[in-house]
């Protein structure tokens, strides 16, 4: 079955802090945080049951190198990422905002 990726707009937010302060760390960092997450997006996209679910119907997947998770959902042929979270964060607040 072919899937969709949607990502929620809450994500570009998320993901726009990450890259930012990746890269005011090292020149590129950012990019490489965006390289792994795009690989990431892939996996999910290619098998999106083959990660366990953190509650309810909503699964996550932890980034290998940099510490996140990503927070989504299955909907019939879609799949919904609400979140690309930092490890740090209390993990109550994953989909509060959303």
């Amino acid at each position: 079955m072919a899937y969709r990726l949607i990502l929620k707009p809450e994500v570009e937010g998320d993901v726009e802090e990450a890259y930012n302060w990746y890269e005011d760390q090292k020149e590129g960092l950012g990019e490489e945080f965006l390289s792994e997450l795009t690989e990431f997006y892939k996996k999910i996209e290619s098998n999106p049951t083959s990660f366990s679910k953190a509650k309810r119907s909503y699964r996550q997947v932890a980034l290998k190198r940099f510490p996140y998770v990503i927070v989504y959902e299955i909907v019939k042929t879609e799949i919904v990422i609400y979140a690309v979270f930092h490890t740090s964060r209390n993990p109550r607040n994953k989909l509060k905002k959303r």
